[in-house]
């Protein structure tokens, strides 16, 4: 194929806003859809390439595969092997047994998948999984193993041969109605075990639409008189550029949405203007050329910089992670070159020692990252290692509330649990997960005393309060309170206790939540508006609750569990592993926390004190006068995040106060709290 400058400066656009995007450049909110770019070029070049070998007769599926494993292999498994060696230095076991493990996904070509499983409420954060970029590398590389043999299959026939593009076309509506469908917030899909996990993101078929796109390109609109290039050009960068700055990373995704990128790719390769100056610069031109090492490199750079506390987005921070990246992408040229150099040789220009050498060394740290997985991330390399670590690794497993119980199925039907006896006339805890994190106190009392009875009511991720709407409910909360306030109307429970982390949801610019106004929800970053209307919702609230108080239930609302900056186990470890001050990890700092909390706490106590009902602080309990500890008198984490207690913390003693809040202990008063004014 000819060289085509302007398809380069593509991929340089696309890994310019990729990079961007993932270095916290706030102005470029939409740099993800840089790999939506990448997709729409991968399609087109391939069925430039798989058509035209058939047209001429000479195309070798075998050649196909070589030439795409020649392409992409190398540098995926140069990135791997290096971050696997590196790791065994710089990471603890926990995360390096979880790089072992990824690496095996990545380069087998599955990581999409592997990503895709994980996308619970309570997986790792995106920006502490060193290869989580490699999903989309997955999905080109199983595209590639299906694409030509559908082409071959097609151009076989006479009859199919001329219908290649409606084919492909119809392939490609089909797809982009399923990703628009498993993209939405609420869909009622074939997954219906694992709600959470149903994601267009990751997978195949819904993303093929983007890569047969650039396939239809190649095929129908090669454009070689250049009719209307100035048109598609500035139309089609047009459309890129609202991508980049207008979509964000709130909105689901890919949806509808991608057809913005999507559509724009093709008509800036339709408008064929290779020769245009702009796209001939050389700064655009090697930025291109590069595009695949960065891309490969510049993921691991800014996942090292979170995990080693670099986590504040600076000008200096961006520019050392630039030159940084820049630096690795020289020496991988150099090494590249004195390949190349010696690859002229006459042995090393025949392909089988090529492949023996690849199939090696693909073996070799296949192999290395098997070796890092079945040893536990090799936790013996700390001598005092193994103990300390088996305990943060309990810490992060601790957690006994059945996922089967959370919020609703894709039909909208509630999932409540049931601990002891089946009674209306039980305690109900009514929440988000911090309802779920205290439910390890109470399987134990119910086994005990089996004529108690304890029902919870949890949806992760969802506030217990009514009025308002989650504006991208990627966790189904939206319709789940309406439905558990419904579910109590029904029953007679003497006790409805509300715990959640009241704390973290609401705040004027966090654009998480919107209030319901008639039939509308309103999204406002005024904080004077945004309080006015949580008073409402929480008005509205106390109403339903008024009504249970009325039939003779008695209503406990709890504060928020204090809630630090760091994931405890995982930091605990990572800074016992490089020998590192762990103090500050150890402890959180309530003053702040209840400056945090002020606004919000202050609501709820009024509240309760409007109903008579009781509120309790669970810093009152977990926390002396300034300080509030994540770990025992030996070290262990209470927490198993930055959040959520273990299920065996909340056995303690410390969290008696939860036996009184659901009235196994009468040693609080009975009498309202005092009302408090609210700021």
């Amino acid at each position: 194929m000819k060289f085509r400058y302007d398809i380069n400066a593509l991929r340089a656009l696309a890994v310019t806003a990729v990079v961007l995007f993932h270095y916290k450049v706030d102005f470029v909110s939409g740099g993800f859809v840089g790999v939506d770019v990448f997709f729409v070029i991968s399609g087109y070049l391939m069925t430039s390439i798989i058509m035209g070998r058939l047209a001429k007769g000479r195309f070798s599926i075998w050649d196909f595969y070589y030439d795409r494993a020649k392409r992409i292999v190398p540098g995926l498994l140069g990135m791997c092997f290096v971050l696997l060696a590196a790791g065994y230095f710089l990471l603890e076991p926990a995360t390096y047994h979880y790089l072992g493990s990824t690496s095996i996904a990545a380069l087998l070509f599955f990581s999409n998948f592997r990503f895709w499983e994980a996308t619970g409420y309570f997986d790792a954060q995106s920006d502490t999984k060193w290869l989580l970029h490699t999903w989309s590398l997955s999905v080109e590389w199983q595209f590639y193993m299906v694409y030509p043999v559908l082409l071959m299959g097609l151009y076989r026939f006479e009859r199919t041969r001329r219908s290649i593009v409606p084919i492909l076309g119809f392939i490609a509506i089909l797809s982009v109605l399923l990703c628009i469908w498993f993209s939405q917030d609420d869909p009622i899909a074939i997954f219906y075990l694992y709600p959470q996990r149903v994601s267009a993101f990751y997978l195949l078929p819904q993303r093929a639409w983007e890569l047969l796109a650039g396939g239809i390109v190649a095929l129908q609109f090669r454009n070689s008189e250049q009719k209307y290039s100035g048109i598609l050009l500035a139309s089609g960068f047009l459309l890129i550029a609202i991508s980049l700055f207008f979509v964000d990373k709130n909105l689901p995704w890919p949806s509808y949405w991608a057809l913005l990128p999507v559509t724009g790719t093709c008509l800036v390769i339709a408008a064929n203007r290779a020769d245009a100056s702009p796209f001939q610069n050389p700064i655009i031109q090697t930025i291109g050329k590069w595009s695949y090492s960065i891309y490969l490199w510049h993921w691991p750079i800014a996942v090292a910089a979170v995990y080693f506390d670099f986590t504040k987005t600076t000008p200096l921070k961006i520019a050392c992670e630039i030159v940084i990246l820049a630096a690795i992408i020289a020496s991988g040229g150099f090494l590249l070159s004195l390949v190349k150099r010696v690859s002229a040789e006459k042995l090393a220009s025949e392909r089988l020692p090529g492949l023996l050498a690849g199939a090696g060394a693909l073996a070799v740290t296949v192999g290395f990252a098997f070796l890092v997985t079945i040893n536990e991330g090799f936790v013996n390399r700390w001598p005092e290692g193994p103990t300390k670590f088996a305990d943060y690794d309990m810490a992060i497993k601790d957690w006994s509330y059945p996922g089967e119980c959370n919020g609703m199925d894709p039909l909208g039907n509630l999932r409540p649990c049931q601990l002891g006896s089946a009674s209306d006339r039980g305690v109900l805890f009514l929440g988000d997960s911090y309802a779920q994190q205290i439910f390890g106190r109470f399987v134990e009392n119910a086994k005990l005393n089996p004529e108690n009875s304890f029902t919870f009511l949890t949806s992760a991720g969802c506030p217990p309060i009514t009025g308002l709407r989650m504006i991208h409910d990627k966790l189904h909360c939206n319709g789940f309170v309406d439905k558990a306030l419904q579910f109590v109307e029904a029953r007679d429970f003497k006790r409805i206790v509300l715990v959640a982390n009241w704390y973290d949801y609401f705040g004027p610019r966090d654009g998480a939540i919107c209030f319901m106004e008639g039939a509308s929800c309103v999204d406002t970053r005024d904080p004077a508006r945004y309080f006015a209307y949580l008073d409402a919702s929480l008005a509205s609230l106390r109403t339903r609750l008024q009504e249970f108080r009325n039939r003779g239930a008695e209503i406990v609302i709890v504060g928020a569990t204090p809630r630090g900056d760091w994931d405890v186990p995982v930091e605990l470890a990572k800074r016992k592993f490089l020998r590192l001050d762990t103090q500050f990890i150890e402890t959180i700092d309530r003053d702040a926390f209840e400056e945090l909390a002020a606004p919000i706490k202050s609501r709820l106590i009024s509240l309760a004190s409007s109903i008579g009902a009781k509120f309790i602080d669970p810093l009152d309990f977990l926390c002396d006068n300034h300080r509030c500890p994540t770990v025992d008198e030996t070290g262990v984490p209470y927490f198993r995040d930055r959040g959520h207690f273990r299920s065996g913390a909340v056995t303690r003693a410390r969290f008696q106060f939860l036996d009184e809040a659901a009235g196994l202990k009468r040693s609080l008063s009975a009498a309202s709290v005092p009302a408090v004014n609210t700021p």
